[in-house]
């Protein structure tokens, strides 16, 4: 059948599978490429039909094209066609059959060639049923799932939206979320600037529009959808979910929490201002009584009277802002200048102060009089917990982002359960101490966004440290 070498070594080299038949299909040759294609060799192919390679569905197309181009209604046709390999395994192919003519002879043949697209098949069904599977997903989930364009409008909007917000999702497509969201919170993500770095995932939480005018709380998490070649952002997912429980359920702790605060307050307030009072009120009644002044009796009572204004003036200090105005404190001096107004005092009970600064004139932004206050309070602390001959030791050290003051004492050192409690309101370590005095060394250091840390041991003293950055977000 193949007289022509040249097209015998072309038919039979091709890696492209091939077929060649006389028009009655008595003869049929295939090269090596179709065999590998379907598995059989050329003899098993002799016996076998080609329904009998052939997947059942596509043979009712292609019989009918063949039997188009055996009538010389087309010379040539192509369809998509799937094949049963030996294996049993399912390939598939692009089919091309034409009529092709001898011109010496005149005599007609039939040349099938198949292009084998078996593994983009493969592919394409794995995206359609990871698609179908997402989709299916997306569809049937309680969280609003939307496909975005990159300027942020809507291609895609899963049914839950409807649930949510009221809208179908016909209706918020090709449009922007930005139009939904409430104003007060859109300026606050504008400034956050969500839209122009998507390339990192986002969560933020705003108030959205429902279809009825209302407002509802939100929460989404918003990704970019990249070109794994050019990185370039292509798409963007958000996944958003309805917290308005969340929010009112917060909403009432905060609540709930503030009222416990108040009480455990007024409690407080109520129990310190009572323990001086009980005193004076006997006092007074015994004066009452004896009808003549007791210079023993008015002495105590002036005592609790100077320890009730003590107790007020610590309320009103901790209720007050600290950092008014903040202004430029070499903070070395200002701990030098505190040591040197503690000395004498430490001198009397036989107690050493001792302070080193690494380098001088360290400058940062902060309120003086406030952290005059805070050193005053914490060296003072350090110095009531040392016994005679104690030694409290002062270091003044910078790093590249702020200043750290560490207060060392050899005391007595803080029991472990109390360490935690230490800073919270009415808990002092001292028998008479209200707490107030540390709790508002912990606001002015946070007002100053520096922090305060306390480590101790019970037997081997404490050791405060306290940073503050050379410049504040207050400043």
């Amino acid at each position: 059948m193949l007289n022509l070498t040249l097209f015998r070594e072309i038919f039979y080299q091709s890696r492209i599978p091939q077929l060649i038949s006389s028009i009655d299909f008595t003869m049929v040759q295939f090269n090596p490429a179709f065999n590998e294609f379907v598995g059989y060799s050329s003899d098993e192919l002799e016996k076998l039909s080609v329904e009998g390679i052939s997947h059942p569905e596509d043979m009712i197309t292609d019989k009918r094209l063949f039997k188009e181009l055996l009538d010389y209604q087309r010379n040539e046709y192509q369809l998509e066609k799937r094949y049963i390999h030996k294996s049993g395994e399912i390939k598939t192919g692009v089919l091309t059959v034409s009529r092709i003519k001898e011109r010496l002879t005149g005599e007609e043949f039939l040349l099938g060639q198949v292009l084998d697209i078996t593994e983009k098949k493969q592919m394409e069904n794995a995206l359609k049923y990871r698609e179908k599977k997402y989709r299916l997903l997306a569809e049937h989930s309680s969280d609003i799932i939307v496909l975005h364009k990159v300027d942020f409008t809507c291609l895609y909007i899963s049914p839950s939206v409807k649930t949510i917000l009221g809208y179908q999702p016909e209706e918020m497509i090709g449009k922007s979320p930005l139009e939904f969201i409430h104003p007060d919170d859109l300026i606050e993500i504008r400034k956050q600037q969500i839209c122009a770095q998507v390339e990192e995932i986002k969560l933020i939480t705003y108030r959205c529009r429902k279809k009825d005018g209302s407002f509802v709380w939100i929460e989404s998490t918003v990704k970019a959808l990249t070109d794994t070649e050019t990185g370039e952002v292509k798409e963007i997912v958000t996944v958003s979910r309805d917290i308005e429980q969340r929010m009112e359920t917060q909403d009432r702790l905060r609540k709930s929490e503030k009222l416990a605060v108040v009480g455990q307050m007024a409690a407080a307030v109520a129990h310190e201002i009572r323990n001086p009072l009980t005193p004076i009120k006997g006092f007074m009644q015994l004066l009452n009584a004896e009808k003549e002044m007791n210079p023993v009796y008015l002495k105590i009572v002036l005592d609790e009277l100077h320890r009730v204004e003590v107790i007020i003036s610590e309320f009103l200090t901790m209720a007050k802002p600290h950092t008014k105005k903040l202004t430029n404190v070499y903070i070395d001096h200002l701990v030098e200048q505190v040591v040197q107004l503690l000395k004498p005092d430490a001198n009397l009970t036989s107690k050493e102060l001792q302070i080193d600064v690494e380098r001088s004139n360290l400058s940062i932004m902060g309120d003086p009089n406030s952290l005059t206050q805070v050193f005053l309070n914490i060296i003072q602390n350090a110095l009531e917990a040392t016994a005679n001959r104690g030694l409290v030791h002062i270091k003044v050290m910078p790093d590249s982002t702020g200043v750290t003051i560490e207060i060392i004492d050899n005391g007595c050192g803080i029991p472990s359960e109390r360490l935690s409690k230490l800073g919270e309101p009415f808990y002092s370590t001292k028998e008479r101490g209200t707490g107030l005095g540390l709790m508002t060394c912990y606001r002015i250091i946070e007002a100053h966004q520096g922090r305060i840390n306390i480590e101790s041991q019970e037997g081997n003293g404490t050791t405060v440290t306290i940073w503050l950055p050379f410049k504040s977000t207050n400043s």
